[in-house]
């Protein structure tokens, strides 16, 4: 038979437990893109690829499996504008490095909500990351290209000069060359009228 005494004990241990192991289970659904970024970067720079794997997508987990990744240099990191457009998301994201010739570039994680939870899509925070790249690129060819107008434009006047006097001294020459062609070439006698004799 059953005891009702220790039913009743027990019970509310079950139900505090039961309260327990949902309230603990709902805490993963309860993040915020922001959170679930933070989460996914901060084991990412702590590699630990296992819990890095379950903050993305289910399409992202190979290729966050194949991809190299290697942030034991970032030294911080940083999450800003969160925007939200239904079932995306993107964060503004920051990793700052130790090493204080690379300045920090801001990129967006994606996030898709999947299965009741957001979830980073790797592909396209990859993408995202890979933009700040060509940015940088983009941008050193365009300083280059500012410092080689600078210069250009200060030897301007001395390179007018330089033409100028090449100029010169190249109808020097051809005038020279002129003079002694009429020195080789024969002088023109004219030429004997047919009725004299």
């Amino acid at each position: 038979m059953i005891d009702r005494n220790t039913l009743r004990v027990k019970s509310p241990v079950y139900a505090g437990l039961l309260f327990i192991v949902f309230a603990l289970s709902g805490c993963d659904s309860a993040k915020t893109p922001d959170e679930v970024t933070r989460s996914f970067w901060t084991a990412l720079i702590d590699n630990d690829l296992a819990t890095a794997e379950s903050y993305v997508t289910d399409a992202s987990k190979a290729s966050l499996a194949a991809s190299s990744h290697d942030y034991s240099n970032i030294t911080s990191l940083e999450t800003g504008k969160m925007i939200i457009d239904g079932d995306i998301a993107s964060v503004e994201t920051i990793l700052k490095s130790e090493e204080t010739s690379l300045s920090a570039r801001p990129f967006e994680t994606a996030l898709v909500f999947e299965n009741e939870l957001w979830r980073i899509d790797y592909l396209r925070t990859r993408q995202n990351m890979a933009g700040t790249v060509f940015d940088d690129f983009f941008k050193s060819l365009q300083n280059l290209g500012e410092r080689f107008q600078n210069q250009f434009e200060k030897q301007l006047p001395l390179l007018e000069k330089e033409i100028e006097s090449f100029g010169e001294q190249l109808q020097k020459q051809l005038e020279e060359f002129g003079r002694q062609l009429e020195k080789k070439l024969p002088s023109k006698q004219p030429e004997p009228q047919p009725d004299t004799i």
